[in-house]
Order: structure tokens, then C-alpha cells, then sequence
């Protein structure tokens, strides 16, 4: 069955229906390049304005999260590496660690099936930059870091290890290697067509979700939602209101009840159709 396409002019939820959001951000809130326009931003910060709890989710490292927080001027939860760290607008309530074990027989699997390995502990990413750069991996990371740099490996502990990303230099490598990666690491995901995230088993962005919604009296059917990858499906499942990005994998777009037009900045005009909405009512 295929996903309807989103109508601006004709949002499919009840008038006053939203009572919160969650949005993953790179392939959702962010172009090709993970950088998030001036426009999405101050469609967030409209939201924000209008009363609507918002909680990012993401696969990112926390800053990469925290600063597009702190450059909308938005009040919001932060999930990030893949729901291995938990932020509340103000302080780390939650990280959860790899075993160093598991994070080691990662990282020998990836260099025996030519993917190169980088590493997130609460704050920062560590990889081979040479390497990761050869990729062409290096700047999207630094991008969806928010200008925080990757790191040379001899800074990273593993036993502060919240997620391991693994990159590959094509699609294709990956869809090669991925079911023996989901068959050995049951936390596998993929969240973009040249990436795998693994993180601590029972560790998913839903988890770090529920405690935002719980915290702050919100229920996940009374939320909208926006993703765009595999490691989105768990959490879209739980929301109200699924939406999947312009370009979201057929995982998301089965789970999701509508997905957005491919148009520029289409998170942005969806949360610009919201808030209009939301003031011819008051």
C-alpha cells in the first residue's frame, strides 16, 4: 500500500490534535549535507513558540543535537547516539555504555569487511580521520556535529563508548555486509545508506523518547513524528502521528501514515501549515 503524500493546505490530523513533536534530524530536518536551514529553524522555533513540546531524536552525538537546540532558542529533549544519551535541555539524565568487549569485537568485524569504525561517548566522536575522510565520511560527520570535530582515536575510551557507527564508501558495500553485522549485534541499524549504528543491547531512540514524554506528562498517540531511516521505525510505531521524510527508507514509509512531498524544506512548511493553523483557532 503506498504512503499518501502530505497536504499543507489540508493537514489530516483533528484541529488541536498535536499536543507534542519529535523529529530525527539528519535526512529529516537537514539536507544532503546534514546542515539544517535557516528556515527549518525558525519553523522550530515557531512550534516551540506555540506551546508544542519538541524532543529530538537522532543518532547524532549530543552536541550535534544540543546546538541546533541552542541556535533555535527552542526548549527541547535531545536523544541522541541512537538513544544512548539522554539530554534534557539542561543535563545529561541518561547514558547508557557498551561493553568494551562488544565494542572491540565491533571494531574487528568492520575492519575485516572494509567499513571504517567511529566511536561516541557522551560528548564527542573518535575515528580514524584519515581514513574516514578517504571515505568521504569525514565532513558529513563534522556537519551533523555542529562544529564540533571528530577526534584521533588515542583520545577515545572505549569503556565510555555509547554507539559505534560504521561506514562503508557505498550503499551497495553495506547492503553486502549488514546481515551478518544484524546477525552478530542485534542493536544493528541503519541510519543512512552508507551507515550502521550499534549501541547497547535494549538501547533504542524510543527508550530516551518515552522518558522525555513520561517526565513531561505526554503521551506518544497525542505526538507527530517525523523520520526517516530503520532506526526510526521502533519510535514512529509508537506515535500518533507518523509522518515519514521526503525521502525515507520503505521501512519508514510502511510504518508511517502519510510522508512529505519532495520539496524544499518540507519539514519546515509542515510546521509553518501547523502553526497557522493553530492561530486561525485562537
Amino acid at each position: 500500500m503506498r504512503t499518501p503524500v502530505l497536504d499543507f493546505d489540508n493537514l489530516p490530523w483533528p484541529r488541536g490534535a498535536l499536543k507534542h513533536a519529535v523529529f530525527d534530524i539528519d535526512g529529516t530536518l537537514t539536507d544532503e549535507h546534514s546542515i539544517t536551514s535557516d528556515v527549518t529553524i525558525a519553523a522550530l522555533r515557531a512550534l516551540d513558540d506555540a506551546g508544542v513540546p519538541i524532543a529530538l531524536a537522532t543518532g547524532r552525538l549530543l552536541n550535534g543535537g544540543a546546538n541546533l537546540v541552542r541556535r533555535a532558542g527552542i526548549h527541547a529533549w535531545v536523544i541522541a547516539a541512537g538513544g544512548g544519551v539522554v539530554w534534557n535541555g539542561k543535563d545529561i539524565v541518561s547514558a547508557h555504555y557498551m561493553d568494551v568487549e562488544e565494542v572491540e569485537q565491533v571494531t574487528a568485524m568492520a575492519h575485516g569487511n572494509g567499513l571504517v569504525p567511529f566511536y561516541f561517548d557522551e560528548e564527542r566522536i573518535y575515528a580514524d580521520r584519515a581514513a574516514l575522510d578517504a571515505m568521504g565520511m569525514l565532513e558529513i560527520n563534522e556537519n551533523a556535529s555542529e562544529g564540533q570535530p571528530v577526534l584521533d582515536l588515542d583520545q577515545f575510551t572505549p569503556a565510555h563508548a555509547t554507539k559505534v557507527s560504521l561506514a562503508a564508501a557505498t550503499p551497495d558495500h553495506m547492503n553486502d555486509v549488514i546481515g551478518a553485522f544484524t546477525k552478530r549485534f542485534p542493536t544493528t541499524t541503519r541510519s543512512h545508506a552508507n551507515f550502521l549504528d550499534i549501541v547497547a543491547p535494549g538501547v533504542t531512540k524510543w527508550e530516551g523518547i518515552e522518558r522525555a514524554l513520561a517526565v513531561r506528562g505526554l503521551r506518544a498517540e497525542d505526538g507527530l513524528g517525523v523520520g526517516d531511516s530503520e532506526n526510526d521505525v521502533a519510535w514512529l510505531s509508537r506515535i500518533g502521528y507518523p509522518v515519514a521524510a521526503a525521502l525515507a527508507s520503505p521501512e519508514v514509509l510502511e510504518t508511517c501514515r502519510w510522508r512529505l512531498p519532495k520539496v524544499d524544506d518540507a519539514v519546515a512548511r509542515l510546521l509553518q501549515a501547523e502553526v497557522a493553523r493553530r492561530a486561525k483557532d485562537d
